[in-house]
């Protein structure tokens, strides 16, 4: 009989899949009118993710949650409003970590 090994616990915040990096808000599917941010985190510390314009100029943050470990963007800015298509930055930040990258919407 061979031994299972368990994969080690996270210790700490981990996003583990920013997915649908290029979306489209304006249609009514789920599936491809959200960004989600899935991520780990086992101490169950505060997560905020930020949204900026290529110019810096913050656009979004506090998210809506989708369900445990899981936060969407809707491609909306602070107002309400859908943003404009282009290239945006997301910013995780979680315990002592701060993550950054980018996601697309498509008009």
């Amino acid at each position: 009989m061979s031994a299972m090994l368990a994969a080690p616990l996270a210790s700490g915040f981990n996003l583990t899949k920013v997915e649908q990096r290029i979306f489209s808000p304006n249609v009514p599917d789920t599936a491809v009118n959200r960004v989600r941010f899935r991520f780990a985190n086992p101490g169950a510390g505060e997560v905020t993710i930020r949204i900026f314009d290529l110019s810096g100029i913050l656009v979004r943050r506090n998210l809506e949650s989708e369900s445990a470990g899981v936060m969407f963007w809707n491609g909306k800015d602070q107002n309400g409003a859908f943003v404009k298509g282009g290239v945006y930055l997301y910013q995780v930040e979680a315990s002592d970590k701060v993550l950054t990258g980018t996601v697309v919407v498509a008009k």
